[in-house]
């Protein structure tokens, strides 16, 4: 199993694109919702269809921080259904600060050190005189400066024959160690009654932002000896079945007939399709057509059928979309219409973002690029390792996310620009037979001239 596992990346190593990543007009940096995942699956965002230019997609490849494109290819969005991962859960280096309740006649050492990375590498806190026998650790500094991934919860351990307690606690977060922010409230508790024992030891941290260092304040009661601390990475966010794009177009009069024309900003893979005429109730028969090229020949999407849609108080009655038999990714679309509108109907597309699956390899962070005139993925085999996971695994089995965030330009609009064909190498040799043919043409020509001239007269 290892042997085909390791063949089987060998090969997908060498199915990798060649492309560059200055081929491309964008990018977007990926977060993962867990480092070692291997595989990973790339919901499309709108941003991206709008950024490709090939009509297949094979401008989008995802590349390593060395600028490597990595094994990928693109799936259907039944590759995009969410699944519910194991929460994958981070060590935390943690250290105890002083109590801020101390003595005042107490002398305390403290001394905190870090590397050129921001991460804490030792706190040392002693405190002098009988005032250490006295005071109970209340708070807890916990060092999240080489954690990426988005959190959404704190798990303390300590051990199961430690005294019981309860105690609110405050959040405060920091990215110097100096300026401290209040980001929430939790509680922490270990009770127990004879035979039962109720234990609370995480702590939600909510929608606030990455810190790079959190403050744990036990408020009530002191925190008991711990042994870890431990973080819950947050899930990915709900990826939707169904996301729909609108698109105003023009009146076009071409004969006795008018149409309206409109035109995609994004090549996604239009599978359902309305036309919503001005607002107020409406009724009209319906034919959408496209078209890939400018003047290309039109073909028919759906229709003719009826459309309609009647306000009855607050309810609104409209007819339904209309279904395609496979995914369109036309640029040009036209609607005609019986009676025909005052004003041109907005084209709403329904479409499910496809996948694009890759083989995590080097270092990160990831990114996915889209938009290029010369740049083309090579789809990899990534199938294969899919096939052999699932049998691992089980038939569910999905790679773990990788969600788009804020895209960056790269090459921009210039990448979208075809290159023009290098020069043709000069034929030396097609040069060489026609001066050889010249050249005995003409040998041929002079023998014959001088024959002529040797020829005795009558």
């Amino acid at each position: 199993m290892r042997t085909a596992a390791a063949v089987l990346l060998f090969a997908l190593a060498g199915a990798a694109a060649a492309g560059q990543r200055g081929d491309y007009a964008q990018e977007w940096p990926l977060r993962l919702a867990r480092e070692d995942g291997g595989a990973f699956r790339v919901v499309l965002s709108e941003a991206i269809y709008r950024a490709a230019h090939d009509p297949a997609l094979a401008d989008i490849e995802v590349f390593n921080a060395a600028g490597e494109s990595l094994p990928a290819t693109l799936l259907g969005p039944e590759g995009a259904s969410a699944q519910e991962w194991p929460r994958q859960t981070l060590d935390v280096p943690w250290f105890l600060l002083p109590p801020a309740a101390a003595p005042d006649t107490a002398d305390w050492n403290l001394r905190a050190e870090r590397d050129a990375a921001g991460r804490v590498l030792r706190i040392d806190a002693s405190m002098n005189g009988d005032a250490a026998a006295a005071a109970a650790p209340r708070e807890l500094l916990l060092d999240l400066s080489q954690i990426r991934a988005p959190l959404a919860a704190l798990r303390l351990d300590w051990a199961d024959d430690a005294a019981a307690f309860q105690t609110a606690v405050t959040l405060s977060a920091s990215d110097d160690l100096q300026h401290w922010q209040r980001i929430g409230d939790g509680l922490l508790a270990d009770l127990r009654n004879g035979a039962e024992r109720l234990r609370r030891d995480r702590i939600e941290l909510g929608s606030a932002r990455a810190f790079r260092y959190l403050r744990i304040a036990a408020n009530t009661a002191p925190l008991p000896p711990l042994r870890a601390v431990r973080a819950e990475a947050a899930p990915p966010p709900p990826e939707p079945e169904w996301r729909w794009l609108s698109v105003t177009g023009e009146a076009v009069r071409e004969g006795e007939q008018t149409y309206y024309r409109y035109r995609l900003p994004a090549r996604i893979p239009v599978r359902q399709l309305d036309v919503r005429a001005e607002a107020g109730n409406s009724l009209a028969t319906w034919t959408v057509a496209s078209r890939e090229q400018d003047k290309g020949q039109w073909i028919t999407r759906a229709g003719p059928w009826t459309g309609y849609r009647v306000a009855s108080g607050d309810s609104v009655e409209s007819s339904t979309p209309q279904q395609l038999s496979a995914p369109v990714r036309d640029r040009d679309w036209r609607i005609s219409a019986t009676p025909e509108p005052n004003v041109p109907p907005s084209l709403v597309l329904g479409y499910r973002p496809e996948v694009l699956v890759f083989l995590a390899q080097g270092e990160g962070p990831y990114t996915i690029a889209a938009g290029s005139a010369s740049a083309r993925r090579r789809d990899a085999p990534v199938a294969t390792l899919l096939d052999a996971l699932r049998q691992r695994h089980g038939a569910d089995w999905k790679p773990y996310p990788a969600v788009p965030e804020t895209g960056r330009p790269l090459a921009g609009d210039a990448a979208l620009v075809a290159k023009p064909p290098p020069p043709k190498p000069q034929d030396w040799r097609g040069i060489a037979l026609w001066i050889v043919l010249v050249g005995g043409s003409l040998l041929i020509v002079a023998m014959a001239l001088s024959l002529l001239r040797k020829r005795p007269g009558p």
